[in-house]
């Protein structure tokens, strides 16, 4: 069974995306239910990210993961080996194997029980700055799915907002609606890594993997938005030039796109149902397009609104805030109600930044792509590594979080 296993995971890996999630997906389909169970547990670095492998299998897979990084950093802690990091890491895997939730079961006798519902992984790499993509929600049965890729200074550490922000794109969308974060790439961190597309060139391949994948697993009348957030927008719109499927796409907060993109048009892929974009006023990010053109100022893209009465968003942080226009538009794309979604004036960055009889958008693109930004980015990410340091907790705090032992609670049916 294993060596079938490592001749699949061979044979993938020169396949196009499409042959290679038909494949792993045939795989898993052919095995009996223990047999499939018995080499999850037995391979789960192997099973946790593979696409096409039914969902189920990776977040029992990504769980024992879980587990095994958080008993090595334990012993690691306990006997005052852990270095700076490896502590600020177990703070963060116990987070993560706390249960999403409670549900209702029977346990062996017929009574109605309470058991913990673990959060759900189809990605766990506990190692270096980390990655993961959490799923919540049914990605089987749910009739919309919003994959939602996010941006610069995403770590294992600091993604913990992006599962909260999941979570309210799933309320604001309504019942039926399962969300993803995908921190499935290695995210700049800081402003000097922020100023390369080297992450979002790595991160495209990835993502257009994954979302072959996911139309595997869904049901085959559910529709996918993927919504990419400041540097994310960037992997998704780099992802979309490679063809990775989904029925719309939402760009928030654009740091743009490559140069040679000068619309909408070129940038979505055939089947594409609805594409669009958000900026909102004093958004510095969009406004210094340090790679690229800003795909809110193509002609041919439909820009939403960001603004309604009850709150009013400026900046480049706020384009999910509650009760927004812009978080309501979210929902209603994510739905479907693309006929209820809200568009904004077609105002230019001169236009929204215009203080006094000047606008500080062109001066600002201008130091955006000068070379003096880099030491002053180097200065930045200095002082941002020092907050980190002096915010790691102590041993005793760690060891006082960290459970001596847990077990994969739920279904195994």
């Amino acid at each position: 069974m294993s060596e079938d296993l490592d001749a699949l995971l061979l044979r993938l890996r020169d396949l196009p995306d499409d042959r290679a999630v038909a494949e792993a997906d045939a795989f898993f389909r052919s095995l009996p239910v223990e047999q499939a169970i018995a080499l999850t547990e037995s391979r789960p670095e192997q099973v946790g990210p593979l696409e096409g492998a039914p969902p189920e299998l990776r977040y029992r897979a990504n769980h024992l993961i879980l587990v095994a990084a958080q008993q090595r950093l334990h012993t690691l802690v306990e006997n005052r080996q852990a270095t700076l990091a490896q502590r600020r890491r177990l703070v963060t895997l116990n987070e993560m194997l706390e249960p999403a939730g409670k549900r209702l079961d029977v346990d062996a006798d017929g009574n109605r029980v309470e058991v913990d519902v673990p959060r759900q992984f189809l990605l766990v790499d506990p190692e270096g700055q980390g990655r993961m993509i959490e799923v919540q929600g049914d990605l089987r049965t749910a009739k919309n799915i919003a994959v939602l890729v996010p941006g610069m200074n995403n770590d294992l550490e600091r993604v913990r907002a992006q599962s909260v922000r999941a979570k309210e794109i799933g309320e604001e969308a309504g019942r039926g609606t399962a969300t993803i974060v995908w921190l499935g790439y290695h995210a700049p961190l800081g402003l000097t890594q922020g100023r390369s597309t080297e992450s979002a060139r790595a991160a495209a391949p990835l993502l257009c993997r994954f979302q072959e994948g996911l139309a595997t697993v869904r049901s085959p009348g559910a529709k996918v938005t993927l919504i990419g957030n400041s540097y994310g927008a960037q992997v998704v719109t780099r992802a979309m030039m490679q063809g990775a499927r989904a029925h719309r796409y939402l760009l928030t907060g654009s740091p743009g796109v490559d140069p040679s993109v000068t619309s909408a048009a070129q940038l979505t892929p055939p089947g594409t149902e609805f594409f669009a974009v958000a900026r909102s006023r004093g958004d510095y990010v969009s406004y210094a397009e340090q790679h690229g053109p800003d795909p809110a100022s193509f002609t041919d893209a439909v820009r939403i609104q960001t603004d309604n009465e009850q709150v009013q968003i400026t900046g480049h942080m706020a384009y999910f805030a509650k009760n927004s226009e812009s978080m309501k538009n979210v929902g209603r794309i994510v739905r479907g109600e693309l006929g209820a979604v809200t568009l904004a004036a077609r105002t230019t960055p001169a236009e929204e930044t215009r203080m006094l009889g000047m606008s500080w958008a062109g001066p600002l693109r201008t130091l955006g792509q000068s070379p003096v930004v880099v030491p002053i980015s180097k200065a930045f990410d200095g002082l941002a590594m020092l907050r980190t340091v002096a915010s790691t907790p102590s041993r005793k705090t760690v060891l006082d979080g960290t459970p001596r032992s847990r077990q994969q609670e739920g279904p195994e049916r």
